[in-house]
């Protein structure tokens, strides 16, 4: 009998050393699952970063080709220029004005211009600035408007060229039936193909 009970005693010990060898522990895989999880989110937040980068850089790249001229939407009055106040704010446009017409002519001068919201440190730049507006006279005893503009073509930053143009205007047809606003825009417009023509010149 005592060896019986020797016999159980033993293999009943050795049961449940087995028993703790095998047992696994919940608190071990829950720790390699927030391990894992964290080490995944990780991977996708430098994914991500790569990503941005690469599409700023993609965008840097496409905004600054060989062939494009940048310029400006809306063309600045120069800061320090003598113009009228009530004509810097009743003739706002003429900015946006002068920029189209620069456009447009330099489409005709087959020129590949852009027009941005600011221009770009790299690259082919125009930038032009109104640099005075005269403003005398009226639609009943005859208008008498002038626009001095600058011009200055740079590459990578460098100033290759630059030239100052003026333009007078009387109305043109029809000139006792516009403001005084419509006969400047009428310079503006005047000056867009004199910037397109002379910067045909500095590309050529």
């Amino acid at each position: 009998m005592k060896h019986i009970a020797l016999s159980l005693l033993t293999a009943a010990l050795l049961s449940g050393c087995g028993a703790t060898k095998t047992a696994s522990s919940p608190a071990l895989e829950t720790n390699k699952a927030i391990a894992q999880t964290e080490i995944a989110q990780t991977e996708i937040v430098q994914t991500q970063k790569v990503e941005k980068t690469v599409k700023q850089v993609t965008k840097l790249s496409n905004l600054t080709d060989d062939k494009t001229v940048y310029i400006l939407m809306d063309i600045p009055f120069r800061p320090d220029s003598h113009i009228a106040d009530n004509i810097e704010n009743e003739c706002a446009e003429l900015g946006n004005q002068f920029s189209n017409s620069v456009l447009k002519y330099a489409k005709k001068q087959k020129l590949s211009l852009k027009a941005v919201d600011q221009l770009p440190a790299n690259g082919k730049v125009l930038k032009l600035s109104i640099d005075d507006v005269y403003s005398a006279g009226n639609a009943f005893i005859g208008h008498r408007k002038s626009a001095s503009i600058t011009a200055s073509y740079l590459v990578d930053g460098e100033m290759l060229a630059t030239t100052e143009k003026t333009r007078n205007s009387g109305g043109g047809f029809f000139g006792g039936f516009k403001g005084s606003c419509s006969v400047l825009a009428h310079t503006v417009n005047t000056l867009g193909n004199d910037v397109a023509k002379w910067l045909k010149q500095q590309t050529n």
